[in-house]
């Protein structure tokens, strides 16, 4: 089933952070993140991948601050696709980052023909409570097409509904539910939920091959290249 983020949910989503761009212009207050933890988030979403060489497409992308992380991990040997629902965060992006191995592109994602990518990241977009559209349908969906554009995976970041408090715009995603949407896609999948209480991070990857001997993911061999097999 085709699905999109309804008209009036976009344009409310544009509306706000326009709205903020306007009063903040380039600074984390925009985008409504704490900046010391943003780059927290970062660190975790990109703790599990190697990004040397590849290609990255950052998923509700603001600014396009990910490039940071992964311009100083790589030394600058990537390629990135932008994309973000916000005309004015785009242009902002494009300002910050002007490099022919960045790109962005404005619009819902989920409606936009995108390039295949090694990895896809996204952080921070499933934060925001629908009005028109449905908070879960959305977030499956997402996570559906992510894994169709990766050759390797993808890592989102929720907020939890493991908390006693909540605000009347933020909407928090149960950890379960979003497990079974990712084990719907593939058996190689982590949650990690040790860095902050009420945020969780989930690491899904398209190589769930094993070898039936060891019953070991071929993709933790090669990634442990030094252990002997016939030790397990």
């Amino acid at each position: 089933m085709h699905y999109n983020l309804s008209k009036k949910d976009a344009k409310i989503i544009c509306d706000r952070y326009e709205n903020l761009y306007q009063g903040y212009g380039y600074s984390p207050r925009t985008l409504d993140w704490d900046k010391g933890k943003q780059d927290m988030r970062f660190s975790i979403l990109t703790s599990q991948f190697n990004f040397q060489n590849t290609e990255v497409l950052d998923i509700g992308c603001g600014f396009g601050d990910l490039n940071r992380i992964l311009s100083a991990r790589t030394d600058n040997q990537y390629k990135y696709h932008g994309v973000d629902i916000v005309p004015s965060f785009i242009s902002e992006a494009r300002r910050q980052y002007n490099s022919d191995k960045v790109n962005f592109y404005c619009g819902d994602f989920l409606a936009m023909d995108l390039p295949e990518v090694d990895y896809a990241i996204a952080s921070g977009i499933f934060n925001f409570k629908l009005k028109d559209s449905d908070n879960y349908n959305f977030i499956e969906q997402t996570m559906k097409k992510a894994f169709s554009l990766s050759r390797v995976g993808f890592a989102f970041d929720f907020l939890s509904d493991k908390v006693d408090y909540g605000k009347e715009m933020t909407f928090h995603s149960s950890p379960e539910k979003i497990l079974a949407f990712a084990y719907g896609l593939s058996r190689n999948v982590s949650l990690l939920n040790n860095y902050m209480p009420f945020e969780f991070s989930v690491f899904v990857f398209k190589d769930d091959s094993f070898d039936p001997k060891y019953t070991i993911f071929n993709r933790w061999f090669e990634s442990n290249p030094g252990v002997d097999k016939e030790l397990l």
